[in-house]
């Protein structure tokens, strides 16, 4: 994505167009447009995009405090929930990462924490309002990552159910967030479209989701990438149609031929290798590129080093401090998921959605590590139900 920022700036959209990558992956655009506007701006900006993640970082920190205290009523946990978000490893390791991640998260929290201020309000016109934000805002963050797939389903959910109005209420603000969610999508998109930058809209892609959901269901990959499942693109010279169907085929075949227990340990083992790696391989993309990647050189000439050096791994020395803090994290969520059964906070069971909504879609299409690390932060927020205390607030019905 970088690479290509450059060659926009020279004038050429062709990696935006039939099947270059962007083509492709059209939901990685705004980012390319992104780091043009940062190469454009800066005369060194690989050390501008690494000082500006650091700065979403440390927005992520504290916007994690509002919504910690959002969900709990408590100034104190908001400031225990900040706490571990300014030690959360990935938060820290993803800083040295060029991704899409870095900015849709702060778009994403924001959204969540309006969802819930919405739910918490009795103003109806402030309850619109917030709701209204929340789909800007995660249209925003859409535009980054495709989070707003999962987040939107969740607030749907969650609207019908926990929103304490009528049903008439209930449907008008899930048109509301609904609206507010594509519109701004839909407006870049087809600007985009119009200015000639890019072919096809930002949710179509040249190559058909069937390729992911394809990759997914590869038990000899356990459902990551996989050059078998991704040659049927140039099989087909990218014809669309003729790719889905194949694709499509062969998912059919494999859901109904594979042994059933052998179907259900893949998808189990998927399951748990979403969420089992501490950094969301952040060590892994934070080291690849200086170790091996294609364009190392050019990164080195542009900060005027011959080599690079990095004082401390996360991969070997870092990796004893990310597992503990992961599987601390996790074991408080467990305990937290228990109490709140005994003592209801119902803003939690939101980010109980998100998380299984996350994992389903993890399930179906194909997975990286790094995917499921935009909803990471989630689990900050489930870690301190542990501290859930049976107040006033929190002991609502969800019947109004």
């Amino acid at each position: 994505m970088f690479i290509c920022a450059r060659d926009f700036l020279s004038g050429a959209t062709y990696m935006f167009k039939g099947t270059a990558y962007m083509g492709r992956f059209p939901h990685m655009t705004i980012t390319v447009l992104y780091f043009a506007l940062i190469r454009n701006i800066f005369s060194n900006p690989l050390v501008a995009i690494k000082l500006i993640n650091i700065i979403f970082s440390m927005i992520n920190v504290v916007l994690l405090y509002f919504l910690g205290k959002e969900v709990f009523r408590s100034k104190e946990i908001g400031i225990g929930v900040m706490a571990f978000a300014a030690i959360f490893p990935p938060m820290i390791i993803y800083n040295n990462v060029f991704c899409s991640e870095n900015m849709a998260i702060p778009l994403l929290i924001i959204s969540v924490l309006l969802i819930l201020k919405g739910y918490r309000s009795n103003n109806l016109w402030k309850t619109s309002l917030l709701i209204c934000g929340a789909g800007i805002f995660l249209s925003l963050a859409q535009l980054f990552r495709p989070v707003g797939y999962v987040v939107i389903v969740a607030y749907i959910m969650y609207i019908f159910i926990y929103f304490k109005k009528g049903i008439k209420l209930k449907i008008l603000g899930v048109i509301n967030v609904i609206l507010s969610f594509i519109l701004p999508w839909a407006l870049v998109s087809y600007l985009l479209i119009a200015l000639n930058i890019t072919e096809y809209p930002l949710w179509h892609g040249t190559e058909p989701l069937s390729i992911s959901m394809l990759k997914g269901t590869n038990i000899e990959s356990q459902g990551r990438w996989n050059e078998e499942d991704s040659a049927i693109f140039n099989k087909y010279d990218g014809d669309y149609e003729k790719v889905d169907e194949e694709a499509k085929s062969i998912i059919k075949d494999r859901l109904t031929e594979t042994p059933k227990l052998k179907l259900l340990t893949f998808y189990i083992r998927k399951f748990m290798n979403e969420w089992n790696t501490g950094d969301f391989a952040g060590a892994y993309w934070a080291e690849n590129g200086l170790d091996e990647g294609y364009n190392r050189e050019e990164y080195l000439n542009m900060l005027g080093k011959t080599e690079g050096k990095m004082l401390i791994r996360m991969s070997t020395e870092g990796i004893v401090y990310t597992k503990f803090f992961w599987i601390f994290l996790v074991i408080m969520t467990y305990i937290g998921l228990y109490r709140n059964r005994l003592e209801r906070n119902y803003s939690i069971d939101l980010f109980y959605i998100i998380f299984g909504g996350a994992s389903l879609f993890g399930l179906i299409t194909e997975f990286q590590d790094r995917y499921t690390y935009p909803y990471s932060w989630i689990f900050i927020i489930l870690a301190f139900t542990v501290f859930n205390f049976n107040k006033k607030e929190n002991r609502e019905s969800i019947f109004y």
